[in-house]
């Protein structure tokens, strides 16, 4: 594969930059139903006309799917930080107030049929298990769900986008996904206790399960990484005279000082306060109007998945033999073929070829899909424990009063005979 390449360009120009805080201000946002709406302002105070560099960071977990309309801005993507940002650089007349809306989906929501969902599971269980002897187990576990679905359905009408601050909204949902966390760990305890009782728990796994094993991206690391080019540009944007540029570049949180392959005449460092590397030197001079550039070659730590994916999809047909013909694990089988669709899906996308943010986001999101469908294989993997064949006798242990009688007729059976072994030396010493 090609080697990506990764352009940078340093210059020096006379801007004024000029954004709002994204969640400082409450009013930096408004909220129709349905979407979150940034307003960005760009000011110039300046009695002249002036440029002015626009720049704001978008929520966590706003993705490029969930924006709807960046209203002529454009959208980089921060390494450093993992988030999404909009960026312009405008001309304004004296005094001028320019203001952008960048309207995004609301997607701090739960929707009220995945709670649906969940409660049907665990009541459909709870009939199920009635009876057996997981009901009180069962009947506890049912609670607990339908406390935390009553808890995240009034903790989200209270904090509705159209009547709380989006700083607020936001936080409500951060507070129900750990309540739909607990939601989720009582149906799969039922989903379990269910196939232990050799039951059927429905056609998929939708809960999860405290037993399981917890996605490990870094051991499938590969053993050799591939290659990455950093080229970062230094340009002097005077036609007439010679300047010297101090050149610094934060390489993403992925790369040490060890994988700095070549710096390309530039030195490399740790900063331990902003926890980077970074590449620098001092006081370049650049000509008039001259652009230098320096070559930086790095370990590719991002396009790295493919052993995983292979890994998971082995993982995956394993189990999926394993189960093949058990009618009590029906859920288990298509929880697995689901699995190998989502993997399959992963497989076969295409990502960008050249080191950019964008590859970066790109194989960074890959490896987030494959830490789910690594989870889900985990779930099914823990799932089937109670399911494994038993060894030795298919009895009922013994009660109390019979261990005890066992326990008497040994040491009754081992008092004889040292008696008989006693009587015989004293027989022949006589």
């Amino acid at each position: 594969m090609e080697t990506p390449i990764y352009h940078i360009s340093i210059g020096r120009t006379l801007r004024l930059l000029c954004t709002i805080a994204l969640l400082g201000m409450a009013s930096a946002m408004t909220a129709p139903a349905g979407k979150l709406v940034l307003k960005i302002q760009a000011v110039n105070k300046s009695d002249t006309e002036q440029q002015v560099e626009i720049r704001s960071s978008l929520p966590s977990r706003i993705t490029t799917d969930d924006i709807i309309d960046l209203a002529g801005l454009n959208l980089g993507y921060d390494v450093k930080s993992d988030t999404y940002y909009v960026y312009d650089t405008v001309q304004l007349a004296p005094n001028e107030i320019l203001v952008r809306d960048v309207e995004m989906e609301d997607i701090w929501l739960i929707d009220d049929a995945e709670l649906v969902k969940y409660g049907k599971r665990a009541s459909a269980l709870g009939d199920l298990l009635s009876g057996s002897k997981y009901s009180q187990e069962s009947d506890d576990a049912k609670s607990i769900v339908s406390a935390r679905s009553d808890d995240i359905s009034t903790r989200q009408s209270e904090n509705g986008i159209a009547s709380v601050s989006p700083v607020r909204h936001i936080q409500a949902y951060e507070a129900n996904l750990k309540a739909l966390q607990e939601l989720k760990q009582s149906v799969g305890k039922m989903e379990n206790m269910a196939m232990a009782a050799g039951l059927n728990p429905g056609d998929l796994l939708i809960g999860d399960d405290l037993n399981a094993s917890i996605p490990r991206s870094d051991v499938h690391f590969p053993k050799q990484y591939g290659e990455a080019l950093y080229k970062i540009s230094v340009h002097n944007s005077s036609a007439t005279r010679p300047r010297k540029i101090d050149v610094r570049k934060d390489m993403p949180p992925e790369i040490t000082v060890d994988d700095v392959i070549d710096a390309g005449g530039l030195g490399v460092r740790y900063d331990p306060k902003a926890k980077v590397s970074y590449v620098f030197k001092d006081e370049v001079e650049v000509g008039p109007a001259e652009t230098i550039t320096f070559d930086v070659r790095i370990r590719d730590k991002w396009n790295i998945n493919g052993d995983r994916m292979e890994f998971l999809q082995a993982k995956a047909n394993e189990l999926l033999v394993t189960t093949s013909g058990r009618g009590s694990i029906e859920a288990v089988e298509n929880t697995l073929k689901l699995a190998l669709e989502s993997l399959d899906s992963v497989m076969n996308e295409t990502g960008p070829e050249t080191l950019s943010p964008a590859y970066i986001a790109f194989y960074r999101r890959q490896a987030d899909s494959l830490d789910t469908i690594e989870q889900d294989l985990n779930r099914v993997d823990s799932a089937l424990k109670p399911l494994e064949t038993k060894r030795g006798f298919d009895m009922p242990a013994p009660d109390k009063r019979t261990t005890w009688l066992i326990i008497y007729m040994i040491l009754g059976f081992l008092a004889l005979v040292s008696i008989l072994f006693f009587l015989r030396w004293f027989v022949r010493e006589s």
